[in-house]
């Protein structure tokens, strides 16, 4: 697995066929400050991914639309479980 194809939102860039057809650069080529909240939120604390997050699955993403790819019903199921801790 190719890191820098990892999207912060926890998606790998390398499986999306967007990029495979090269239409996208990935997860940290393609974003700009601003047009991502994740890309935005995870470089702001300094680490790898959203997953990484201590706060993870914040409310954010459970409520705000375009956050994040991951399923919303695993998210809040993750977060009621707090498995995640």
């Amino acid at each position: 697995m190719n890191e820098k194809l990892l999207g912060k939102c926890g998606f790998y860039c390398g499986y999306c066929p967007t990029y495979l057809k090269d239409g996208c650069k990935g997860c940290m080529d393609e974003h700009q400050t601003g047009d991502c909240y994740t890309h935005d939120c995870v470089l702001e604390k300094g680490i790898s991914c959203c997953g990484a997050c201590e706060q993870f699955p914040c409310d954010t993403i459970l409520t705000k639309p375009h956050t994040t790819v991951l399923d919303k019903d695993w998210l809040q199921w993750k977060k009621e479980s707090h498995t995640n801790r």
